[in-house]
């Protein structure tokens, strides 16, 4: 699997919408200072592919949802083999805890 783009919106430490572009990266790397996101990323990832975030514990998903947002938003797009996909899955807050209001797996254009 080959990661494309991350587009996050209310999902931790992302509150507006926001795109991570690694289409054009051979390699990468997520560095920064602590509290910057970086493992928001990967529990976007984690999120959008299984509904789950490893690190928050078996059915823990509220937390995921930024402080005073009502919805978390994620949309990953990724290459496996000669296929694109996007998988996405937006998340609303309720009285206890959070519940997935969307989920979608769609393949894209063809992997160029």
């Amino acid at each position: 699997m080959r990661p494309v783009t991350i587009e996050l919106e209310g999902f931790g430490a992302f509150r507006d919408r926001t795109v991570v572009d690694l289409g054009d990266a051979e390699l990468f790397a997520i560095v920064g200072a602590t509290g910057h996101g970086k493992s928001t990323l990967i529990d976007a990832i984690c999120f959008a592919l299984y509904g789950k975030v490893p690190r928050h514990g078996a059915g823990e998903i509220a937390p995921v949802i930024t402080l005073g947002a009502n919805e978390a938003k994620v949309s990953f797009t990724f290459d496996l083999g000669e296929s694109r996909y996007v998988a996405t899955r937006v998340l609303r807050r309720e009285k206890k805890g959070a519940k997935t209001r969307a989920v979608r797996l769609e393949t894209a254009v063809e992997n160029e």
